[in-house]
């Protein structure tokens, strides 16, 4: 599973270093992060649950009921978080600069999902930037390559 993980990462980046967390595990936090993401604007649509989900089940050893289970709990933490710095704390901890790239272009791709960047959108994934300290110039390069991904 870690193998399958570490290629999924290796699609979005040049690095191959090995993730110390389970599937699952890195599931959740993955699951967290695009949840606040898609839920910047307020609401989470079903173009934003659907790349999510599709992230989670196409990417790990996951099935599409495990997939479902990990985003109904994470909408429901989502509701109960107070922050995000346990989650960017957590992935700036496990992960090397490449990957952390990597994972501001899912929440690039989940955020453009319906189309349109809303203020409060685009003020999240700077301020995920900063936390997860992907500068401006990457944090650019991994939108615009969600966009191309997405088709936009």
């Amino acid at each position: 599973m870690i193998a399958k993980l570490s290629s999924w990462i290796k699609d979005f980046s040049e690095n191959d270093a090995a993730m110390p967390k389970s599937d699952h595990d890195w599931a959740e936090t993955i699951a967290a992060l695009l949840i606040e993401a898609a839920m910047a604007d307020g609401d989470i649509d079903s173009a934003e649950r659907a790349n999510i989900a599709a992230a989670l089940t196409s990417q790990l050893d996951l099935t599409a009921d495990e997939v479902d289970s990990i985003i109904e709990r994470g909408l429901v933490a989502h509701e109960e978080r107070v922050e995000i710095h346990s989650i960017t704390r957590e992935i700036r901890s496990q992960t090397e600069p490449e990957e952390r790239i990597a994972i501001m272009q899912m929440a690039w791709m989940v955020v453009l999902a319906d189309g349109e960047t809303h203020s409060y959108e685009a003020q999240l994934m700077r301020r995920l930037a900063g936390l997860l300290y992907v500068d401006d110039v990457d944090s650019g390069k991994a939108a615009k390559l969600a966009k191309a991904r997405l088709g936009l």
